[in-house]
């Protein structure tokens, strides 16, 4: 009864016992397959095996062991196979694994599963070619699994090892594993010659046949019954003829030539080549199924992906006259290093923060890394962009990381996308699979759209917008910069919102930010600029007694409004903006300001204004459009407005002004008028002033 798993092919040496000497289990292995699993085991002579499949003793109620035999169970499965030898327990293990049946998605993966896993097995010969879809990745030998691209596989076809060769794929989600039989290729020559005499070990000749007298070398003529001994350093000669001696008798003889040298060769690719020096005759040779096959060469290779180690006693024939065995150490190391596993600080594909990669390469492999460069995410990409949206970014400068990390930072004020690309060399020049790992850094854009359903997954990302600015505020607090886009109408905080860090408010699809008669907003050592919205404050009947009220205050800090409306109303006093030491920038947008008694656009001390292709208009009872002490003030191409009983348009106090192509105009009921729209007291040094229009002054 012949259990050993490697005597599919019986050869005369004894490789398979070197190679799995310590493997008692070659399949299955832990894990969860998506097949049937073939029972493999490497039971050494003179000892038995038995199996059972829920944990229990085997020797008593279990299968004995008598060849690669099919599991046909599905779930968890307690495998436990004991090993005897005169009725001792030799080894006693056990292999956890669970079988849930999945099929690829591919049609063509799903045709190669099916071929591979009904029995479990698939018989290979050597030169050949075995295909493995593409859709699939593959991992030869035992844990860990090292993946390869599917394609076709193959090694040399003077290989001579028979072996089982345990392969896993995976289609990333499943994995299917079954064992390729690998033969040796039937190429050599069968020629087979008998003589009356058997050799074994070389030197020890042992005569078979008793009708026949011997002759060895230049002795005499005598029958022989014990074995001889023989130097195989030097040539020799074995006569027979009949015992019936006669001058008639046919006398016939083989030469025996000296023991051969036995040399090996490494290839580029790993493969181990063994040639014998000495006469031409000498060949390795392969017996299967009762017929020698004879080769010039013994190879000895594997699969890409796998690696094979051992000593091979290659039997040795001499014209077709078996004479020995000669030893043959190898280690073809074709198994590429595990791929290196990536490990993000980023808790998503969308991060807010810089990121950090950490980088795991298998032990003793060299680590090669690459980085692309950062890619903008634009808003003509989808709102919910995944790492596929990006597949075509490559990174490919790879150098050699000694970090093991990679850091990844926002190199702009725009979202950025990075691949980050590694492999392993080891110390045989196996490379292994490339990883990639993909994220998006952006750490200052964030979407406000109070219609959004929102709710806990909102985190400012287009996909998932925020739904208040009260959310935003909380953004403002910890980043030094944001840009805030805007859909939509959006209810601003009931109380004073602070820019302390820097902001950039950009509205779509009538973004309208509303402001209550309370609520206002302080920009402090920061810079606001706010584009392509309404911006809009109410004002109520028991705000009447306020002394004064500003909307937009800037302390040392740097205002510019782009394509806005800014309508703002207040009950007694009131200025849209009041700026100190500060910089304000208005083009292209209107600001209108009403109060009962007091009514003031801008406000400024000490401040850089300017103003161009603006509409701005003040009403109440004393009614001011700019008000600036100091600083620079600088107002064109603008249309200005006054209405109620009192006012100027622009009154300037010590400043440096620039103020040309404008056109003031005035509605004031006090039944007189001020002269000119314009007021800069003796201090101020007007630096240009010309074409401007005046109307009701």
């Amino acid at each position: 009864m012949r259990r050993r798993i490697l005597c599919f092919i019986s050869l005369f040496f004894s490789a398979a016992a070197a190679l799995f000497a310590d493997v008692k289990i070659l399949n299955p292995e832990p894990g969860t397959w998506a097949n049937r699993q073939v029972l493999v085991l490497d039971v050494p002579d003179a000892e038995e095996a038995f199996y059972s499949l829920n944990g229990s003793n085997p020797v008593s109620s279990g299968f004995a062991y008598d060849g690669p035999v099919l599991l046909d169970v599905a779930g968890p499965v307690e495998l436990r196979v004991i090993t005897t030898k005169d009725d001792t327990v030799v080894s006693d293990t056990t292999v956890v694994y669970t079988v849930t049946p999945a099929v690829p998605a591919d049609s063509g993966a799903a045709s190669f599963i099916d071929s591979v896993t009904a029995q479990g097995f698939v018989d290979y010969t050597a030169g050949a070619s075995f295909s493995i879809p593409p859709s699939l990745s593959y991992s030869f030998g035992r844990q860990p699994e090292s993946y390869m691209g599917g394609g076709s596989v193959s090694y040399a076809a003077n290989c001579i090892l028979a072996r089982d060769v345990p392969c896993t794929v995976t289609d990333g989600t499943a994995k299917w594993r079954f064992i390729i039989r690998a033969f040796p290729s039937q190429t050599g020559t069968f020629t087979r010659r008998d003589v009356p005499f058997r050799v074994s070990d070389w030197s020890t000749i042992t005569f078979t046949n008793n009708k026949l007298i011997y002759k060895i070398d230049g002795s005499y003529w005598t029958p022989v019954k014990d074995p001889v001994q023989l130097d195989r350093s030097v040539r020799h000669i074995i006569s027979w003829q009949s015992v019936a001696v006669s001058a008639g008798n046919p006398v016939e003889s083989f030469e025996l030539p000296p023991k051969p040298a036995l040399y090996a060769s490494t290839s580029e690719t790993g493969a181990v080549t063994a040639v014998l020096r000495g006469d031409d005759d000498y060949r390795f040779g392969i017996d299967t199924n009762n017929t020698v096959v004879l080769f010039e060469i013994a190879g000895i290779d594997t699969f890409p992906g796998d690696e094979t180690k051992g000593v091979l006693n290659a039997g040795i024939y001499y014209n077709s006259v078996y004479q020995g065995t000669l030893p043959v150490s190898y280690d073809v190391d074709k198994r590429a290093p595990c791929a290196p596993v990536l490990t993000s600080s980023a808790l998503s594909f969308y991060s807010r923060k810089n990121v950090n990669v950490k980088i795991d390469a298998e032990s003793g492999s060299t680590l090669y890394v690459a980085v692309s460069a950062p890619v903008p995410v634009t808003d003509d990409m989808p709102a919910d962009v995944s790492s596929s949206d990006f597949d075509s970014v490559t990174a490919d400068n790879f150098a050699v990381s000694k970090s093991g990390s990679v850091g990844l930072e926002s190199t702009s004020e725009s979202a950025v996308y990075y691949k980050v690309c590694a492999f392993a060399v080891d110390g045989k020049g196996n490379k292994s699979s490339v990883s990639a790992y993909g994220v998006v850094i952006d750490q200052y854009n964030y979407y406000l759209d109070a219609s959004s359903a929102g709710g806990g997954s909102a985190d400012g990302s287009r996909a998932h917008p925020f739904t208040s600015f009260e959310q935003c505020a909380d953004v403002l607090k910890t980043s030094r910069y944001a840009h805030i886009t805007v859909t939509g109408p959006v209810r601003m905080p009931p109380d004073e919102t602070v820019f302390a860090s820097n902001c950039a408010i950009e509205g779509r699809n009538d973004a309208r930010l509303i402001f209550g008669a309370g609520s206002s907003v302080v920009v402090r050592s920061a810079s606001l600029s706010v584009s392509n919205c309404v911006i809009e404050r109410s004002g109520t009947a028991d705000m009447r007694n306020d002394t004064d009220v500003s909307f937009i205050k800037l302390e040392h800090s740097v205002l510019a409004l782009n394509n806005c409306e800014v309508t703002a109303s207040f009950g007694s006093n009131g200025t849209v903006i009041t700026a100190d030491t500060s910089v304000v920038t208005v083009s292209d947008s209107g600001i209108t300001s009403k109060a009962d008694v007091y009514s003031s656009c801008i406000s400024s001390v000490a401040t850089k204004v300017k103003i161009k292709d603006a509409r701005v208009s003040s009403v109440a009872a004393t009614a001011v459009n700019f008000s600036a002490q100091g600083g620079d003030f600088e107002l064109r191409s603008s249309s200005c407005s006054i209405t109620g009983t009192y006012g100027r348009s622009v009154e300037l106090f010590g400043t440096h002004s620039r103020i040309t192509d404008n056109t003031f105009s005035a509605t004031l009921n006090s039944g007189g008028r001020t002269g000119n729209a314009v007021y800069a007291d003796a201090k101020n040094v007007a630096v240009e002033y010309g074409r401007n229009t005046l109307q009701g002054f």
